[in-house]
């Protein structure tokens, strides 16, 4: 897994700077303001740290999964039809994992880095926490209980993210008919708005059926306003990356302190710096 995941890096990140490159002529041409530098700058250095600490996470996230197969019942047979059952298993586990990481407050400060930037353009799919990988095990391992391979299970869910890389544009416009079936960039969009009727909607990785079904699904109807709810929270990614973190925990304190008595429950923030 870890050699397969060193051989797409690179046909995959060259792939995303001719995209990157298109993206930029077509604005241009369209005199449309995609980019900011500084954003653009923020979302590559947190590729360049995600890229640096991989190998740990990958060898985490493989052993873990790895580890669980003493544990499965049977295995399922390695055919092309299982393999195709594999695709779809995955993709509602990553709805079922991306809904948690909207829904839980505390996943949410891992994920919130992904939604943080005003710009939305290829770059942003880079914008990712540095420790968001930490819950995959968690949430792919039913795939695991099923009779799936280990191998199996981590390559679809890296060509799902890697597809995902795709979707990050406003370059690509509504796609017809496949709108509410597979996921586009006109659907990703509507996810990355803050809008009130945007707010955690499109879930899905590659399908849209789960949202369909989950009653989350939103097609993009009005003008999309970029970013969460909290504010924005500047181009630095070390402070991008903590700042809810942070925000979670002086917010315990608060709680904890309020119940000891020792201040008041709504005392101002300032006590707690």
């Amino acid at each position: 897994m870890m050699e397969a995941a060193k051989s797409l890096f690179l046909p995959f990140i060259s792939v995303a700077a001719v995209c990157v490159v298109a993206e930029l002529a077509w604005s241009f041409h369209k005199k449309r303001q995609v980019y900011n530098l500084k954003e653009t700058l923020c979302n590559l250095s947190m590729l360049v740290i995600n890229r640096s600490t991989q190998f740990l996470f990958v060898g985490y996230t493989y052993y873990s999964i790895t580890w669980l197969e003493q544990f499965q019942p049977h295995k399922l047979p390695d055919t092309p039809l299982f393999a195709l059952l594999a695709v779809i298993v995955v993709d509602l586990l990553y709805y079922i994992e991306h809904r948690a990481l909207h829904t839980n407050k505390l996943l949410w400060c891992l994920h919130q880095v992904h939604h943080s930037s005003p710009w939305f353009n290829f770059t942003a799919s880079f914008r990712l926490h540095w420790l968001g990988r930490i819950v995959t095990p968690v949430f792919f391992a039913p795939a695991v209980f099923l009779g799936f391979r280990v191998e199996q299970i981590l390559l679809f869910v890296t060509l799902n993210l890697i597809y995902q890389f795709f979707l990050h544009t406003e370059m690509v416009g509504k796609l017809g008919f496949l709108e509410g079936i597979i996921n586009t960039p006109s659907a990703h969009r509507v996810h990355h708005g803050q809008n009130k009727q945007y707010i955690d909607k499109n879930f899905g990785g590659l399908l849209m059926v789960w949202d369909r079904l989950f009653g989350t699904y939103e097609p993009e109807v009005e003008t999309v306003k970029y970013g969460v709810t909290e504010g924005y929270f500047g181009a630095n990614p070390f402070v991008v990356q903590s700042v809810l973190f942070r925000r979670l925990l002086r917010e315990l304190i608060r709680d904890l302190l309020g119940k000891a008595k020792v201040i008041p429950p709504n005392a101002p923030e300032q006590m707690l710096k």
